[in-house]
């Protein structure tokens, strides 16, 4: 095998690679008797069919694409190795030449992230996020969201019509019924008003007119506050106020600390020679539209280069952290690794194997090794990074103001 290396740019390289005629016919020997194998034939017995049969049949080239593709499986890595070069994203290769009795040449456009330029941590000053204050707006909302989840529906007399709020069991023209919550406004109201036995002509959100005939209208009846507390095993409503506001702290601070690690990564990157392959940001947030298009929202040109910057600065924080964890030796050993993962299965209660082999299982493990390097890698840098407090940064704006000793009207 022979190859070249030309460097395109500082994220882009090209690789020529060369395959000697003789392994590329080997290869297409290969596989015409992976193929003879396969083919039944009138005439022949199996697997002996002769190669100048198929070829006068299929054509010569009908295995030329296979070979192709299996031959660039097999030596596009060694070329890869061979240059020491580390995709940014899958390489395509497309072909030069390929014929039998001929060398195999093909090229491969490669996208390399080039090596980040960190700063020195001490110069990077990160504005500290605000922390949520809970009020008792914020509890009294979790409260009523709780009391709808564990409403009754409680049927209404056979007289009485839909009102918004409702829940009418409505009957399609096919026979299905459906349970369909009645609005004031939107594709559902037509419902509101209507008896049991009558009928109402909705439009669905994607356009579509549908029949219905109201079978049933039932009244959602939420519980009471000491009903509520009950069941979900608090004593009192005082007690489920006070979980519900301890939860949402919680929940406050989580938000709060995960604001702080985006702050500073950003603050990172700002500061840092971070160069990002366009190709792979092109890509990302290609399947990121198209998910978005699945479903049902449509991405403006303008979203889409909100879209893509969103994407740029996402893989340049990964870039960011990824070199601080390598220039640090930030790495989790494999003791340690295997530390914390038996602290997390006592804490859990669970034996060691069965719970390495749930993480398994579920494709897990290393998302988790990842995770608790990267927790490493933050807390690293916050021990090193300036962060500067709201609170402290308006103290010290209100001193600016104050005037000097010596200074200002006598």
């Amino acid at each position: 095998m022979k190859t070249t290396l030309e460097t395109i740019s500082e994220t882009k390289r090209t690789i020529r690679v060369e395959i000697p005629a003789e392994v590329v016919d080997k290869k297409l020997d290969e596989l015409y008797r992976r193929v003879a194998r396969s083919l039944e034939i009138p005439g022949f017995r199996r697997g002996h069919v002769p190669r100048s049969f198929l070829e006068a049949r299929f054509g010569k080239d009908f295995l030329y694409e296979d070979s192709q593709e299996e031959l660039i499986e097999e030596y596009l890595p060694k070329a890869l190795e061979e240059h020491g070069v580390k995709p940014a994203g899958r390489p395509e290769a497309r072909v030069i030449e390929f014929e039998a009795g001929k060398p195999f040449t093909f090229e491969v456009d490669v996208e390399v992230f080039p090596e980040v330029e960190l700063p020195d941590y001490g110069s990077v000053e990160v504005e500290e996020p605000s922390l949520k204050e809970i009020t008792d707006e914020d509890v009294e909302a979790v409260i009523q969201e709780l009391r709808v989840q564990h409403a009754t529906l409680v049927p209404k007399g056979e007289d009485e019509p839909v009102e918004p709020e409702d829940v009418a069991v409505v009957r399609l023209e096919s026979g299905k019924t459906h349970e369909i919550q009645a609005r004031a406004e939107g594709w559902s109201a037509p419902l509101v008003g209507k008896k049991p036995g009558e009928r109402a002509e909705l439009e669905s959100p994607q356009g579509e007119k549908i029949t219905v005939t109201v079978e049933a209208v039932k009244r959602i009846e939420l519980p009471d506050l000491e009903e509520l507390a009950t069941t979900l095993g608090h004593e009192s409503p005082e007690e489920l106020r006070e979980e519900i506001k301890k939860e949402l702290q919680e929940r406050a601070e989580r938000d709060h600390q995960r604001a702080l690690h985006t702050a500073v990564l950003d603050a990172l990157v700002e500061r840092s020679r971070v160069l990002i392959p366009e190709g792979l940001v092109e890509r990302i947030a290609e399947a990121e539209r198209s998910f978005l298009r699945q479903q049902g929202h449509e991405v403006s040109d303008e979203d889409f280069a909100s879209l893509k910057e969103s994407v740029r600065q996402r893989i340049a924080r990964d870039r960011v952290l990824q070199a601080v964890k390598e220039k640090e030796n930030l790495a989790l050993s494999d003791e340690e690794f295997e530390a914390f993962l038996k602290e997390e299965a006592e804490r859990q209660g669970m034996p060691l194997v069965k719970f390495k082999a749930l993480l398994e299982r579920e494709g897990d493990l290393e998302r988790l090794r990842d995770q608790k390097e990267e927790e490493r890698v933050l807390a690293f840098l916050l021990e090193r990074v300036t962060v500067k407090s709201q609170g402290a940064k308006a103290k010290t704006t209100e001193t600016e103001t104050e005037p000097k000793e010596g200074e200002g009207s006598p």
